[in-house]
C-alpha cells in the first residue's frame, strides 16, 4: 500500500522498495485515499463558496495530490495516438513533455466535465462521484495491463503485469464494497460505465500503437473516472440512488 500511495500520489510515504506488481493490487485502494481528500475539500468549499467553487476545488485537489499523473497519461496518450502517422511516430510523441492540440482539448475536456458533473449535486452524491470514480478508475491499469501487450519494452506500462488471483481478490475487494456502498442494485451499472472507454481505449491503442504503454494506462484511469461520474450523476438526476 505505501509503494502504491508513493507511485500513484504526491502524499510523503517515506521510503518503499515494493515492485510496481506488489503494488498494483491497490491501486484502488488509493483511490478511496484521493477520493476521501476531495470529499472533505468539496465539502468545506461547497459550505463557504458554494457548489460549482467547491466542485472547481474538489477537482484541483485531486491534481494537486495525484501530481496529475493521470492527466500527464490522457494528454500524452491523446496527441500520441491521434498526432502521428506511423506507432514508432506515435510512441516518440507520447513521450514530448510538450502538449500537443489534441492533448490539450482532452485534457481540458475532462477537467470541465468533471466540474459539470459535480456542480449540481449535494453532499452525498458528490461523495458517491468522487470515491466510486477514483476507486473504480483506478482498477482501469490493471484489466489494460490483463487484456494487452506492451507497445515499449520499458517504462512504467513495461512493468505492471497481470494481476495474479491474490491480487485480484486484494483489488476487488475494494472496488466491489465501494461500487455497492455508492449505488446500491446499480452497482454493475458504474462497473459496465468504467469498462466501456476502458475497451474503446484498448481497440486504439492495439491498432495505432501496437499495445499499451503508462500514458495509456494513466488514461485509462482518467477516463473510467469520468465515465462513472457521468454514470452516477445521471442516476442522481433521476432520483435512482
Amino acid at each position: 500500500m505505501r509503494a502504491a500511495l508513493g507511485f500513484l500520489t504526491r502524499i510523503p510515504v517515506g521510503p518503499h522498495d515494493r515492485g510496481l506488481d506488489r503494488a498494483a493490487p491497490y491501486f484502488p485502494l488509493v483511490g478511496v485515499v484521493v477520493g476521501g481528500i476531495a470529499v472533505a475539500t468539496w465539502w468545506v468549499a461547497d459550505a463557504a463558496l458554494g457548489g460549482f467553487a467547491a466542485a472547481v476545488v474538489a477537482v484541483l485537489t485531486t491534481v494537486i495530490v495525484t501530481g496529475a499523473l493521470h492527466e500527464d497519461g490522457l494528454a500524452d496518450t491523446a496527441d500520441g495516438l491521434w498526432g502521428g502517422s506511423t506507432s514508432q511516430r506515435r510512441l516518440e510523441i507520447m513521450r514530448d513533455s510538450r502538449l500537443g492540440t489534441y492533448g490539450a482539448l482532452a485534457l481540458g475536456g475532462d477537467l470541465l466535465l468533471r466540474v459539470a458533473l459535480l456542480t449540481p449535486l449535494g453532499l452525498a452524491d458528490a461523495a458517491r462521484v468522487l470515491l466510486a470514480g477514483h476507486v473504480i478508475g483506478r482498477a482501469a491499469p490493471l484489466v489494460l495491463a490483463a487484456w494487452s501487450p506492451r507497445a515499449r519494452s520499458d517504462g512504467q506500462g513495461a512493468r505492471l503485469g497481470r494481476l495474479r488471483a491474490g491480487g485480484a481478490t486484494v483489488a476487488g475487494a475494494t472496488v466491489v464494497p465501494v461500487a455497492v456502498l455508492a449505488t446500491g442494485w446499480w452497482a454493475p451499472v458504474l462497473v459496465a460505465a468504467a469498462m466501456l472507454p476502458v475497451l474503446a481505449l484498448r481497440r486504439a491503442a492495439h491498432r495505432r500503437i501496437g499495445g499499451v504503454t503508462g500514458d495509456v494506462l494513466g488514461a485509462g484511469v482518467a477516463l473510467s473516472n469520468l465515465a462513472v461520474a457521468a454514470a452516477i450523476a445521471i442516476l442522481a438526476g433521476r432520483d435512482l440512488l
